[in-house]
């Protein structure tokens, strides 16, 4: 078997007695061993040392083949063929193109599938209670933030993630899976499929009419997300009671349902654990819901897990985002100190959750203990269940009052304004989060320095006086000195305080955010296909009788946005002012250790 080399493309820092290898970019290493897991795997550089190293961080030399031969002449007799074999040639293409793609199966709607990583949107095949899924420390993360570290913070440096903006989710998050770009043509296809359909209806309809069917363009949003099969009624799942969802109106919108049995779930004690004969080493988390006696043990990749489960149960609701994956310095202690600041965060937004708290997915997830069997038990029964994606909007009971659609499309546009305006306030108030607490470990920090050493020169000058006649000034100043390096170094501790919590709340809401599009824009056209079917049916081309089903679905649909809008808002509120009385009240306290400070050597002269 030929042996394989591999060209570094990133560096990597091993950590002491983990059997790992350190590599620069641009090294070549030869790969004795590619079945280590976990994105992992073994190989030698050039000078003989052997060792584990991230496989994503390479990839594999390839021999430059030699430029292909040119094609023979054509003969004679096919040189001068006319534009009718050419025409007849591009037909016979462009309809095998056509055929292979309708065997292909259309993307389920998924608002989180476009944040999250590659991974994380295949199928879950391996059962494995530890070693199933990509470890936490094998391959960088996807989110929503550019910039190294921490958010440039405290934290250690962590890889650029890739953003988007609320008016481009395709784009949302690094490594995406990108939807199919729609054509000017394919725009043009989504007008008139319905009017092809209508053609197709009235020939095999009864008395002259149709029925309602799928639009022909495979291409149209509604087509892509799922979602038509419900519209149409093609959605076939059955729901138990227990899997039922409930929007309520109590006057003053729709919403969810609230849940009656409100729990919570502390993450504590960080452990550093390790497997393959200590070479693999990892964090575990303690999990310990609130209705529960009987801890358990999570790793980052169950939290990864968990989350990729549920954005596929959940398409109508945004998932917060998790923090980034880490390869080097992920086991200092920041590092470690704020993943699960941020993990607990996580988990206490959906506990929070009516819907999501509820699933069953969820529950497996805080309580199902430390056990092979149980675990695979629960993860098969997960990746089973039939209501999700699009047929999770066969499990909402909602009020039957149906929705004003003019008042339902004004909501919508309304919807679009606020979080287009949500998103770019948040990106520039994280923007200066990120520059403050940069400006406060560095610049604010060196001024104050520069400040103290220069009343320290001062009052070591004094000190020169071979008289010596102003002992107690000479010690004030100095007094005064030691308080400006104080000042400087309360600027540096500073931003863990107010700075930093501020821009990991901005950070979750950047995800949740990016989320919202998809959904109106699916809800938008929900609403368009209703007005086409009442059109339809008010000329004469569809029986009457299949417009209040068309009806009642997008109701659902459009009952669900405004249900989980309404909950946003409510996060939205609790949030914001509980973050902003906190960084506040750490600014009062933060001005008043410098104030204290400075009064402390005011004091000094007055002994003088």
């Amino acid at each position: 078997m030929a042996t394989l080399q591999v060209r570094v493309l990133y560096d990597f820092e091993s950590q002491p007695g983990t059997g790992e290898l350190s590599i620069k970019e641009g090294e070549i290493l030869t790969v004795t061993r590619q079945d280590v897991g976990e994105g992992w795997w073994e190989g030698s550089n050039a000078f003989g040392q052997a060792g584990l190293f991230p496989a994503a961080y390479v990839e594999e030399v390839t021999a430059t083949a030699p430029p292909p031969m040119p094609p023979p002449p054509l003969p004679t007799e096919y040189a001068n063929v006319g534009d009718e074999w050419v025409e007849n040639r591009t037909n016979l293409e462009s309809n095998n193109w056509n055929a292979s793609q309708d065997n292909k199966a259309t993307s389920g709607f998924n608002v989180n599938a476009q944040r999250r990583p590659v991974s994380q949107q295949m199928s879950y095949d391996n059962d494995d209670w530890d070693d199933d899924w990509d470890d936490d420390d094998s391959e960088p993360g996807n989110n929503y933030l550019n910039g190294a570290g921490n958010f440039g913070l405290s934290a250690p440096n962590r890889a650029a993630k890739s953003s988007s903006s609320v008016g481009d989710v395709s784009t949302a998050g690094g490594g995406m899976i990108k939807p199919t770009n729609i054509t000017l043509g394919e725009q043009e296809d989504e007008q008139t499929g319905w009017q092809e359909g209508r053609q197709l209806s009235e020939r095999t309809g009864r008395d002259g009419r149709g029925t309602v069917r799928k639009s022909f363009n495979r291409f149209s949003n509604l087509a892509k997300s799922g979602v038509e099969d419900f519209l149409v009624g093609a959605g076939k799942a059955s729901v138990d009671e227990k899997d039922k969802v409930f929007v309520e109106d109590y006057g003053n919108g729709p919403v969810w349902k609230p849940n009656s049995n409100e729990f919570t779930c502390a993450i504590t004690s960080p452990k550093k654990e390790s497997k393959f004969h200590g070479m693999k080493s990892f964090i575990a988390y303690t999990l310990m819901p609130s209705f529960s006696s009987t801890p358990v043990s999570r790793r980052y990749k169950h939290f990864d897990w968990i989350q990729g489960r549920l954005s596929e149960k959940f398409p109508l609701i945004p998932i917060p985002p998790l923090p980034e994956k880490q390869i080097s310095g992920r086991f200092e202690d920041d590092l470690i100190e704020y993943r699960m600041t941020m993990l607990q965060s996580w988990v206490d937004r959906i506990c929070r959750h009516p819907v999501i708290s509820q699933c069953e997915v969820f529950h497996h997830f805080v309580t199902c203990p430390n056990d092979e069997k149980l675990w695979k038990t629960g993860k098969r029964r997960a990746e089973s269940d039939k209501l999700v994606g699009a047929n999770f909007y066969l499990a909402i009971e909602r009020p039957d009052t149906a929705l004003d659609v003019m008042q339902t499309e004004a909501k919508l546009e309304g919807y679009n304004r606020f979080f287009s305006n949500l998103d770019e306030s948040v990106k520039l108030l994280q923007n200066t989060c990120m520059d403050q607490a940069k400006k406060h470990q560095t610049a604010f920090k060196r001024e104050y320095n520069k400040i103290s050493h220069s009343f320290s020169k001062l009052s070591r000058a004094f000190d020169t006086d071979p008289s010596n006649c102003a002992p107690g000034l000479t010690e004030a100043i100095h007094h005064m000195s030691e308080a400006y390096s104080d000042i400087g170094t309360v600027f540096e501790e500073e931003p863990k305080h107010d700075w930093d919590p501020l821009c990991h709340l901005l950070f979750e809401y950047r995800g949740l955010i990016d989320g919202f599009p998809s959904v109106i824009s699916i809800t938008k056209g929900a609403i368009a296909k209703r007005r086409q079917v009442e059109k339809e049916a008010n000329e004469g081309r569809l029986d009457y009788d299949q417009v209040p089903p068309m009806v009642r679905r997008s109701d659902t649909i459009a009952y669900a946005l405004h249900a989980e809008v309404a909950h946003f808002h409510q996060e939205r509120t609790r949030d914001f002012k509980k973050a902003m009385t906190s960084f506040l009240t750490e600014q009062i306290n933060f001005y008043q250790k410098i104030t204290d400070r400075l009064r402390e050597s005011l004091e000094k002269f007055n002994d003088v």
